[in-house]
């Protein structure tokens, strides 16, 4: 049976989150409802770890701007100005970095919100974008790049990439299966 939802982001300020590197500077702030990295620094962690999940997160990014949502720390879903737009590999906005393009575009431009849920079993994923499904029951072959480390494991932490460019979280929230 699925738990309830929880809020992983409270709104206010960044309890429950780390820094991937304490030691560097980070540049994220909580403010009115939403976690926004304002410029090039570093990665944000939760402190928790999750296995199977659904995931709700809505991000926001500015004209140019890159980041990723990191599931299980490992798992990279790209966070990229790129509508209209393919690369060379897997790099487009809600790609299984560089594994799997986004079936169908459904990116709103830079500065509108973009609303993800993500369910996450074992190794398969499936992802809908602003309501079209993106990803549909695709198995992940292992970590994509820029993770916390090269294993599959059953649990991780969710991170955010925080090293590419400024980017807006809000409405982030959980449950496990």
């Amino acid at each position: 049976m699925d738990s309830e939802w929880k809020e992983i982001f409270n709104g206010n300020d960044l309890t429950g989150w780390q820094m991937r590197h304490a030691d560097r500077e980070h540049a994220w702030v909580a403010h009115e409802g939403i976690l926004e990295n304002t410029k090039h620094a570093v990665d944000i962690i939760t402190e928790d770890e999750f296995g199977d999940f659904d995931l709700h997160i809505e991000y926001l990014f500015p004209e140019g701007s890159n980041s990723g949502i990191y599931l299980r720390g490992r798992y990279e879903l790209q966070i990229l100005d790129s509508l209209g737009n393919t690369y060379d590999y897997p790099a487009e906005n809600g790609a299984l970095y560089n594994q799997k393009r986004p079936d169908v575009e459904a990116t709103n431009p830079a500065g509108e919100w973009q609303i993800m849920d993500v369910t996450l079993k074992g190794m398969v994923l499936t992802v809908t974008l602003n309501g079209k499904k993106i990803h549909d029951n695709v198995t992940i072959s292992g970590p994509t790049g820029g993770q916390l480390g090269d294993d599959n494991p059953v649990k991780g932490p969710l991170m955010l990439q925080g090293d590419h460019g400024p980017v807006s979280f809000r409405n982030i929230r959980i449950r496990e299966h």
